[in-house]
């Protein structure tokens, strides 16, 4: 019996039309069509009611998807056995927000490059809120973002690793920076533009959320589409940045910009997601990530002082 059927059928019952089931496999619905009923004729038995209206699986077919669940599990298990010393190779697809592009992606790149040189990365950079469409369309394999990933919550078909966490502060231009004791610097600091992240961003949600508990509604919030807009307006002294120190450490240290002594909204937690049985390549991809995050952290740490990134991953 050929496992790729059963496959088929696993991914019908999931997505639940033959349309979305050929875009996930990346073949045409005539092909779906064909395999699952290549996988009635074998078996015997019909798997779709074609009766229904919208695609609904027969008795048989629903108790079907679930030993081929065990089958093709055990199949992918056999595979990794015998290639167990192999090494690891084959194109891994990335997606990875900017927020990690600027802080240890170049890392993670270096280092796969160096220990695993058959990996063959494409990289995606977006916003959280598109790398998720990408990975649930399967046009990335694995994902870097900051974003709740709510299928994960739906299924145990994908693996959820928190990577780190960047704090986040206001900051400014050392003029903008009255010094006002922390009681009052916030209400100081939305006399100013407040500098953040694109509009349907988690960092641009957490300072609303933010705003909203200090009764701080009235703050005139730019959202901008990139960290390096945010960083060219923040040193052309255009308002206050809510965003991790970690991106502007040396203007930090030199005195070009300055941190607000007061409240900021919560840290950016980093997310990575891939799937349950995915290629050697993408788990290695998604393993190192944790050691690379984890030894950028350090880095920080010793070279800033301050704890502007902290690993969760190891």
């Amino acid at each position: 019996m050929n496992t790729r059927f059963l496959e088929t059928l696993i991914v019908l019952a999931r997505v639940g039309s033959f349309r979305e089931a050929a875009e996930a496999m990346h073949v045409t619905q005539t092909a779906v069509s064909q395999r699952i009923a290549n996988l009635e004729d074998d078996l015997g038995i019909e798997l779709i009611d074609r009766s229904a209206r919208q695609l609904k699986l027969t008795p048989h077919g629903q108790e079907v998807v679930e030993q081929s669940r065990k089958i093709v599990a055990l199949t992918k298990g056999l595979h990794q056995l015998s290639q167990r010393d192999a090494p690891v190779a084959g194109p891994v697809r990335i997606g990875a927000v900017e927020t990690v592009v600027k802080t240890w992606l170049s890392p993670l790149i270096k280092e796969i490059s160096t220990a695993c040189p058959l990996i063959d990365l494409e990289i995606s950079v977006d916003t959280s809120r598109n790398l998720q469409e990408m990975f649930m369309r399967r046009h990335i394999d694995v994902m870097f973002q900051d974003m709740h990933f709510l299928p994960a919550t739906e299924s145990t078909g994908y693996l959820v690793r928190q990577i780190c966490a960047y704090p986040v502060h206001w900051i400014s231009r050392p003029d903008l920076c009255s010094g006002l004791p922390p009681a009052h610097a916030l209400k100081e600091i939305i006399s100013h533009r407040i500098l953040t992240f694109s509009r349907f961003s988690l960092p641009h949600a957490n300072l609303q959320t933010f705003l909203m508990d200090h009764a701080l509604e009235n703050a005139r919030i730019t959202n901008l589409p990139s960290v390096e807009s945010i960083l060219q307006l923040l040193h052309d002294g255009y308002g206050v940045a809510a965003i991790p120190p970690m991106f502007v450490i040396a203007s930090l240290q030199q005195g070009g910009l300055t941190l607000w002594d007061c409240p900021a909204p919560q840290p950016i937690t980093m997310l990575g997601v891939a799937r349950r049985g995915a290629s050697a390549g993408v788990l290695e991809v998604l393993r190192r990530a944790l050691g690379v995050a984890h030894a950028t952290a350090e880095r920080v740490q010793q070279d800033a002082g301050r704890p502007w990134m902290r690993s969760l991953g190891e």
